[in-house]
């Protein structure tokens, strides 16, 4: 059997986990930070000037930041 005294067990104990647990949050930071965001997107062509661009928020109509003129979806994701 090992030898480990009282107080190097519960450091070990007590630091093991605080390190995965550190190493996990700079995982998940670094990797929500590179996750993709065009797949939330909503693609309009507007009717008016031709303009197509892509919004975030899910709405079945948008204005055109162009022009103005409300807009149907053309793809939603």
């Amino acid at each position: 059997m090992i030898a480990v005294r009282l107080d190097v067990f519960f450091m070990l104990v007590v630091s093991v986990p605080l390190f995965v647990l550190t190493a996990l949050v700079i995982y998940y930071s670094i990797l929500s930070r590179h996750r993709s965001t065009h797949s939330h997107e909503a693609i309009y062509s507007c009717a008016h000037c031709g303009h197509v661009y892509a919004i975030a928020r899910h709405r079945p109509m948008d204005h055109c930041p162009r022009c103005g003129t409300l807009n149907e979806a053309v793809r939603t994701s």
